[in-house]
């Protein structure tokens, strides 16, 4: 503990949860034992699924409660009120979406037991900060206010909002649009990625409503031939608001996005049975964004990782079959734009007419400040999410499927799953994150199932906002279940995804995937050893740092002629392993090449808007996209064809000013000899608090690190890189490992960059930290007698009945 945390402590003190002897509370109906093992992983006995529900709730309240407040205000668009004017854009964006609104809707058409576990889990939440702790989380004695207590529709919130910031593409169809307006259609199909599904077309299923042979940006609204400034769908002010809006969202809600899963059949294993890997990859948050737990109840027993913030188990496993996930990243989401009628208060239809719009106002309290009043348009596709300013007829809308009153099962019933089959199905009411779900059990099964519903488009890709007043704007349904991508048992007994593009798949499904390497390592590196795997090596292959883009590149590279400093970097990567390691300064090297290249190649088509097509860089009017994750393999392409118009010097002499650009840098920030640059000093890892990690004196207290990182982007062990930023601490990690073991589910392994708990003086804050940098992993503990016998701290919640019972209303 550093000085800062412990004169921190000796301030405010521990504020340690409860985690022995008996408490009192309203919301259960029988009593509820939870047993704490010496990582703080709670095991949740209870009566029934609501009573386990509540318990759940319960522990998450006790050791992150102030992740759980900022979850809850993002969804109900309150964090100005907490934090004051700097997160009045979080709540603009929050409000015009009305992540609140829609999960209020949704309540109603939920199956009564769901609505009855999501109701337990608010209400348990509410408990956990009510009686599960001897003081209010360490954050409001900093910040002032209370825990807000929760409700069932928050839970819905929270879904929503994690639908937005993660597998959503919203963001790439706004930098589209700014690539668009200020360079041209050219300069899009240059440096888009997807301009490579269109030279080596895996074509998209024929369009509807007549489109014919169109290309995929023909639902551009500038029409391809119009030159940059004409005819541009947006006056500059209400787009550069709501962009200004959508950055300062980034910023307080850090998105990241990737993750790998894997799945091999047990002819693959020493112990004859199917092995499982999972790591979900997240912005690198502390505490991280998974909570580990263990409920057992007559009903259905599981063990494994949640999000803090919701009751459900997206990586875990139920003693016969395990599951495990990645961001599906296909596209259930779409803007639009629109054109306002005089006063602001209406649309344009298809046939020129307008349409008054439903105008719900919303009043924002800011902390310090005047509150602010705001009304929402609500158009018939979905909220006008741009400033309506007045004079000014443009505004754009967002259309979504986590926003529709859809009915949600999906992993709620995973923990009564008894083969495939019973497992998959309830994803057909899944209208939340879209996901890639491998699975295994003990029978021997393995399969994969992509989950998240689709809309049917009536026209357009969905690759960028479409003019609302067309008459093939829109939606007509949703794809069939039955038409999602499925495996199960494949003959070479090998499955893994990691964001790459749906193979053949019988609907539309998007086109912003991520490039394609990781999903290679890992099948590559499954298929070298046809047998013996163990979860140990399952352990070993998550922490792989092998770059395929170098593998790619090396000849191109090492055919360069140079002298001096250039000299000098194609020594370091001519002896280079080919392993983007920590310790290794040639993978300094080439990242900064990589990293110099691609905003080269964006600034020789895009030199108004290159930012964007590299993804960002922060701190412009759009912080970061997944643009900055999918640009290598465009330039591999290119590097590869080297084709003509893109530098007047040629290829050869743009990539040696890349590598003595690289070179120059390392020597500027690190020192003058390569011992001094070894990635993983050079670009390190910071877990940091998402409201108070910034602060020079709180981020002492909150945060961990810097640590020494390997990995990039592409990576197995991912470590985001950004383009116009490659040295900054990554963006994008392994913040869960797990690997699953149905031969003997006791073998499973598990382990989060940071701990189980928020609060910054518990041991459980990082102490699974050191173990995740080294690659090992702990086991949850999971037959009754291996409970016991971890057991460090027992708590019984038993009811209340005197005391009214904790609402679970919205």
């Amino acid at each position: 503990m550093t000085i800062f945390r412990t004169l921190f402590r000796l301030a405010l003190g521990k504020r340690l949860p409860i985690t022995v002897g008996e408490i009192r509370t309203p919301g259960i109906s029988s009593p509820v034992t939870i047993r704490r093992d010496q990582w703080g992983i709670p095991h949740i006995d209870a009566n029934s699924l609501t009573d386990a529900a509540f318990g759940l709730g319960f522990c998450q309240a006790q050791d992150r409660g102030f992740q759980l407040e900022t979850s809850l205000r993002f969804g109900r668009g309150t964090l100005a009120e907490l934090v004051g004017e700097a997160g009045l854009p979080v709540d603009r964006v929050s409000r015009r979406i009305g992540f609140r609104r829609a999960a209020e809707k949704q309540v109603a058409v939920l199956d009564a037991d769901v609505r009855a576990q999501l109701a337990a889990f608010a209400a348990g939440v509410t408990a956990g900060f009510a009686h599960g702790l001897t003081r209010k989380p360490h954050e409001f004695s900093v910040l002032g206010g209370e825990p807000t207590p929760w409700e069932t529709a928050d839970v819905l919130a929270y879904l929503k909002v994690l639908s937005f910031l993660l597998p959503s593409n919203w963001d790439v169809e706004m930098a589209r649009l700014r690539i668009l307006r200020a360079d041209g259609p050219n300069a899009v199909r240059d440096l888009d990625p997807v301009g490579g599904v269109i030279q080596n077309p895996s074509p998209p299923p024929p369009p509807r409503s007549g489109e014919g042979e169109q290309s995929l940006f023909s639902s551009s609204p500038l029409r391809f031939g119009e030159g940059p400034g004409e005819g541009l769908p947006f006056a500059p002010d209400a787009l550069s608001l709501l962009l200004a809006d959508l950055a300062a969202v980034q910023k307080y809600a850090p998105g990241g996005g990737g993750s790998n899963n894997w799945v091999i059949a047990g002819s693959r294993t020493v112990s004859g049975k199917p092995l499982l890997a999972s790591d979900p990859h997240l912005a690198p948050t502390l505490p991280p964004p998974w909570y580990l737990a263990h409920v057992r109840t007559p009903e259905g027993s599981v063990a494994g990782a949640t999000f803090a913030g919701a009751p459900a188990f997206p990586i875990g496993h139920n003693g016969f079959a395990c599951w495990g996930v990645t961001a599906g990243l296909t596209d259930n989401t779409d803007l639009f734009l629109e054109t306002l009628g005089p006063g602001g208060g209406s649309v344009r239809t298809a046939d020129g007419s307008f349409l008054p719009c439903e105008v719900v106002r919303e009043t924002i309290l800011v902390k310090g400040r005047p509150e602010v009043v705001e009304d929402v348009l609500v158009t018939p596709r979905g909220p006008v999410i741009s400033p309506v300013i007045p004079g000014v007829s443009e505004a754009i809308s967002i259309r979504a499927v986590w926003l529709d009153s859809l009915p949600v099962r999906g992993f709620v019933d995973a923990p009564k799953a008894t083969d495939f089959e019973s497992f998959r199905t309830p994803f057909a009411a899944w209208p939340v994150l879209p996901l890639n779900v491998v699975y295994a059990d003990s029978a021997g099964t393995i399969g994969r199932q992509l989950v998240g519903q689709l809309p049917v488009r009536k026209g357009g890709h969905g690759l960028m906002p479409r003019p609302a007043d067309r008459a093939d704007s829109g939606w007509d349904g949703y794809v069939p279940f039955e038409d999602m991508p499925v495996e199960i048992d494949p003959p070479g007994g090998i499955i893994a995804t990691a964001n790459n593009p749906p193979e053949s798949p019988a609907a539309y499904l998007g086109h912003d995937f991520v490039d394609r390497y990781r999903v290679t390592v890992i099948r590559e590196e499954l298929g070298s050893s046809p047998v013996g795997w163990t979860v140990a090596d399952f352990l070993k292959l998550q922490r792989n740092v092998r770059s395929k883009p170098w593998e790619e590149l090396r000849d191109s590279v090492l055919s360069l002629t140079a002298k001096g400093r250039v000299q000098t970097a194609l020594d370091l990567l001519r002896a280079w392993d080919g392993n983007v390691s920590a310790d290794s300064p040639a993978a300094a090297v080439f990242e900064l090449f990589v990293a110099e290249m691609s905003c080269r190649i964006a600034r020789a088509k895009a030199p108004n808007s290159w930012k964007e097509a590299v993804g960002g860089d922060g701190t412009g009017p759009m912080a970061h996209n997944l643009f900055s994750d999918r640009r290598v393999e465009h330039l591999v392409r290119l590097v590869h064809a080297k084709p003509d118009g893109w530098f007047t010097t040629g290829w050869e002499a743009e990539m040696t000013a890349a590598l003595e650009a690289a070179v120059e840098t390392l020597t500027r920030t690190r020192g003058p000899a390569p011992r001094w640059w070894t990635w993983g000093d050079a670009r390190p890892l910071v877990l940091r608090h998402t409201v108070l990690g910034k602060s020079r004196l709180l981020g002492a207290i909150f945060n961990r690190g810097p640590v020494p990182c390997g990995g990039d982007q592409n990576t197995v062990s991912q470590a985001g890189v950004r383009p116009l930023d490659p040295l900054a601490p990554t963006h994008n990690m392994a913040n869960l490992r797990a690997v699953f073991d149905p031969s003997d589910w006791s073998n499973s392994r598990f382990v989060l960059a940071g701990g189980q708990s928020g609060n910054p003086t518990s041991p459980h804050a990082d102490d699974l930290f050191a173990l995740w940098q080294r690659g090992d992993a702990i086991p949850i503990p999971w037959t009754p007698d291996e409970v016991l016998r971890a057991a460090v701290a027992t708590l019984r919640l038993v009811p209340d009945m005197e005391k009214p019972q904790v609402s679970p209303g919205f």
